[in-house]
Parts: C-alpha cells; structure tokens; sequence
C-alpha cells in the first residue's frame, strides 16, 4: 500500500466522509476505530421484518456536495426518497393537527389564535437584533412572537435537536432565520428574496429528504469500502504528540501497540474523547473541548398491525410541544416514510425520548417505556391493543448540545488549532449534528486537508480536478 499522508480517528459519518472526500482526490487515507464496525451511532437494525434505525433515520439535503457523495459513490440507485404529499403535524389541545405549509392555510389554522396570526404579520417590522448570542428562544419570540415558539419551535429544537429553546444559540441551531435576518433585517424579507429574486436558491426551501432501501448503514456500508481508506478496528488511540517531522499517534488493540508519524491528522471523536487525547498538547483547547454536553436520547420502536390504528397515518409523524406534557419528544412514522420498514400488512412508529426534557427516560425499563408510549400514543392515533414489535436503542451521549456561546466557543477552537499546523477537528460538536452537515463538514475539512499536503503527495491530475470535483 502506498503512503498513508493523513490519518483520521474515528469512523463514524464525520471521519467516513472525509475519508471519502480525500479518496476522490487520489490521496491515501487510513482510519483508525475504537469500535469493532463504522458509523457511530448510525445503524440499521434487520429483526423480525421490521428495519430500524438506532439515530439518524433519514437524510434531508439541500447541498450539491451530498449530491456529488451519493452519485459519485453509487448510492444513487439505493435511495429512497420521502413522498412529497405528506402532512406534518404537531400535538395541540390533546390531539394531531397538521402544520400548514403554505400562507393561506396558515391563516386558516387552528394551530394559532388571531393575535397569533396578527404578530407574525409584523415580523417585518421588527428591528434587527443586536446581541450575537441570543438564545433561540427569545429570538423566536422577539420575531415572531411566543406563540410561534411553543407551538412550532420549542418542539422542532427540543425534538430533533434534544436540545432546550432557553439554553440554545439561535445562531448556532437556527442559522438559516438568524443569517436572513442579519442579511435582510427581517425573515420574511429574506424568504421572499430568494424565492421571487434569486430563484438559484430555490433548492435550499425545497429540501430532498430520502434514506436508502436498507437502511442509513447503506451509506455507511458503501463509504467504509472506499478504494484508497484503510479502516482499522479496536483502534483505541492512547497518545497524540507533534515533532518536527510531523504528527505522532500511538494507539492500542487488545495486547498490541501501534504507532504512525503523519502530516495530517483529522480527529472526529466526541467532545470528551477529543478533549483527553489533545490535553498534554494543549490544555485551552482541552478545556474548551471538555465544556461541551451532550444529552441523552433514547429511539424506542414500535410494530402494530395497520388495522390497530384509526388514525390515516398521512403524515411523515409529529412533534410534541412542552405544553403537551408528553414523556417523548417526537415520533417519526418510518413505515409510511419510506418503504420495507414494516411487514406487510404492519407499521413501525418510532418515538424519540430524553434530551434536556426528559433525560431521566433513557434510564426506564423497557417495559416502562413501552407502557409509557402505548398510554401516550393510543388518544393520538386511535391505537387499540399492544405492540408486537418493541426494540429500544439508548444513547447516553445522545447529541452535542449548543448551549450558551457556543459559536464563540467554536470560534476559539478553530483560533486554537492555528497553533497546530496539520491537525483538524470535524465532529458534530462543531458544525451541526445532521447527516448531510457531517457529510458537508467532511468536503470542507478534506479541502483543508489536502491544501495542507506536500505537493508530491497529490496527483497531479488530482490538483486539476479539484476545484470542479469540490
């Protein structure tokens, strides 16, 4: 095997991508795993006819480098893409009610009250804020007004992000409504631009949403077997140093010692992890490193016969808000989103719990939470009779939480690792904890990379190719 120029530390989606990202340009790659598989959390679980997904279920993109990673890599095929005419909804007043999507069926919603409806009319009229480090909460309130927050945000930020709306750096889980509104002054302005001015942008409001037929661990199975990435399993690295000839790793595997000198070296291990190998080499950024919580989440599936449910299931599932005082904090309806999830004739419902909400249910009993779920979703959907599938994924460092600054927390963190040419960071504590920003992170940081390599290192066709391929 040739020359290995950059190593990368963990396999899970961050460190997979830019492995691959670093393959496509011809440069060697080897990936060093703690675990004795790929992928992190992400993986697809085959039992009973039923497919699984112990975190990340699907994939929902608006970015030509995802495009590019799953034609390039011959995923495209294995897609399988969301339908379109599903509805959204959210638990109000003790029942569903679906989200509307467009203006004129936002005013006719019960989901608001008329003075509800009045406020968000005002949004543009609402000077620009001042304070970078706004929680998401207020800046929800301040622009389109509280009722918006406990109906559709509080919900959106504590599902899907596990995280609290108090806590949470609007710019950091909302980057999308915060940048329009520095850019426009207001987030209607901003929306009407680029759908009425700039039409190019059309594709970041009509997002692709798909997963794979079978399952996320497609994407991880196809990246791990990237030509050019050596992975390397039972990996536990023990010490990471610099000298003047470059980058040293040392790591061990059951009763052996390993070690390689490197020019590059991409660290993609969780916060805690991340912190304990750089703390000799710089405490700072240790300490930086180490400020960063997770919470906890918990993925309990559940398997019915279709005719146990009155409800249509014409929806992609819902969100709970806080006031519905709930045990969970959404539930996805995986057999209706994508197809061969269930056996014929069954559903699968996928409930999502703990995060800064409930971070005590991941420590229920399975019985506990299965008993839980069925009291709590029988009103909902009409449900009669028990499950016949159950299967409960727990995950005590569930998601990164952006609490309080945390952009300038990342911003000392990249001005930190300045002072080490050579070594990255690209982990979902940084920038974002969705499939497709992992996968975006990884194009970025193999441009870094490769930018950072002596110049015989990269082919020459490869340095042609580049700028087009990136």
């Amino acid at each position: 095997m040739a020359d290995t120029p950059v190593l990368i530390i963990g396999a899970g989606i961050s460190g997979l991508s830019t492995a691959w990202w670093l393959a496509q340009q011809g440069i060697a790659v080897e990936v060093w795993e703690a675990d004795g598989r790929p992928g992190g959390k992400i993986r697809s679980t085959h039992e009973s006819g039923y497919v699984t997904e112990r975190a990340a279920g699907l994939l929902v993109n608006f970015r030509p480098e995802i495009d590019q990673l799953i034609a390039q890599s011959g995923l495209t095929g294995a897609k399988c893409a969301r339908p379109d005419d599903l509805n959204r909804y959210l638990v109000h007043q003790g029942r569903l009610q679906a989200v509307p999507m467009q203006f004129p069926a936002l005013a006719r919603s019960p989901l608001w009250s008329w003075q509800a409806k009045l406020r968000l009319l005002l949004e543009g009229f609402i000077p620009r804020g001042q304070q970078p480090d706004e929680s998401a909460s207020r800046f929800i309130t301040r622009r389109l007004g509280k009722a918006i927050l406990d109906t559709a945000f509080d919900p959106f930020i504590a599902g899907t992000l596990a995280a609290d709306p108090e806590q949470a750096e609007a710019r950091s889980v909302l980057p999308r409504l915060t940048a329009l509104e520095q850019r426009y002054g207001s987030i209607t302005l901003g929306v009407l631009i680029n759908r009425l001015i700039r039409p190019q942008k059309r594709r970041a409001n009509n997002a692709d949403t798909f997963s794979f037929q079978g399952g996320m661990s497609d994407l991880i199975e196809r990246l791990s077997h990237t030509p050019g990435v050596r992975l390397r399993y039972a990996m536990r690295v023990t010490e990471v140093s610099r000298d003047s000839t470059g980058w040293q790793v040392h790591a061990r595997s059951g009763n052996s010692c390993h070690s390689r000198q490197v020019s590059q070296l991409v660290i993609t291990t969780p916060a805690d992890v991340t912190a304990t190998l750089l703390s000799a080499l710089d405490r700072p950024l240790s300490r930086l490193l180490a400020e960063i919580r997770y919470a906890p989440v918990a993925t309990a599936h559940l398997g019915f016969a279709r005719e146990q449910l009155t409800h249509p299931l014409d929806g992609t599932g819902f969100l709970v808000p806080r006031q519905a005082n709930l045990n969970f904090n959404g539930n996805l309806w995986m057999s209706r989103l994508f197809p061969g999830r269930a056996p014929q004739g069954k559903v699968l419902l996928t409930s999502y719990l703990g995060g800064t909400r409930h971070p005590d249910t991941i420590d229920w009993s399975d019985e506990q939470i299965a008993d839980t779920l069925l009291a709590q979703l029988t009103p909902l959907l009409g449900l009669k009779g028990g499950a016949d599938y159950l299967r409960i994924d727990r995950h005590t460092q569930g998601l990164p939480l952006y609490h309080g600054r945390h952009q300038e927390r990342v911003e000392t963190i990249h001005a930190r690792l300045t002072a080490h040419p050579g070594l990255h960071l690209n982990a979902n504590y940084l920038d974002g904890v969705s499939v497709r920003d992992r996968i975006y992170q990884g194009s970025k940081t193999s441009r870094v990379v490769l930018a950072g390599l002596p110049r015989q290192a990269v082919q020459p066709a490869t340095r042609e190719t580049f700028a087009l391929n990136l």
